[in-house]
């Protein structure tokens, strides 16, 4: 099977339906919030970014940043791994808490990337790649 060939005209056919996603280029800076810095193909252009989940501007607040500064300088940068292979940040068992009081639940879950929704698109292409595998394989030994 030419694997190459068949995600191709997957990204093909999403680029051809208008669906194929191209990110922004997004430069923020301290102090101008919710505006940033687009790097399009035409050279930068200040825009307005509200579809943050930095809605509110914390991420720039005097104490937000300042916190953010003493993590690194008591743990350093990078997450180490995902917990199942490195182990929990205790900074993330902490929020777990925090966010589980504040929604008086006995636990919270904190999910650090966007992989969960990443996977679902895995799932999908490759369901479609097995289907493809398996006509491929009944032509090879049919029944």
């Amino acid at each position: 099977m030419d694997y190459e060939g068949f995600f191709k005209g997957h990204v093909d056919g999403l680029r051809k339906e208008g669906r194929y996603r191209v990110f922004a280029d997004l430069e923020r800076s301290v102090g101008d919030f919710p505006r940033a810095t687009y790097h399009s193909s035409r050279g930068p252009v200040t825009v307005t970014v509200w579809c943050s989940n930095d809605y509110l501007g914390m991420g720039q607040h005097p104490d937000v940043v300042g916190a953010m500064h003493e993590a690194l300088d008591r743990c350093g940068a990078g997450a180490g791994g995902t917990r199942n292979i490195s182990g929990t940040n205790h900074y993330h068992v902490l929020l777990e808490r925090e966010l589980a009081d504040l929604h008086d639940k006995p636990d919270a879950l904190l999910f650090t990337s966007g992989m969960y929704r990443i996977g679902q698109r895995w799932a999908h292409l490759l369901q479609a790649c097995a289907a493809a595998w398996y006509f491929q394989t009944r032509k090879i030994m049919p029944r």
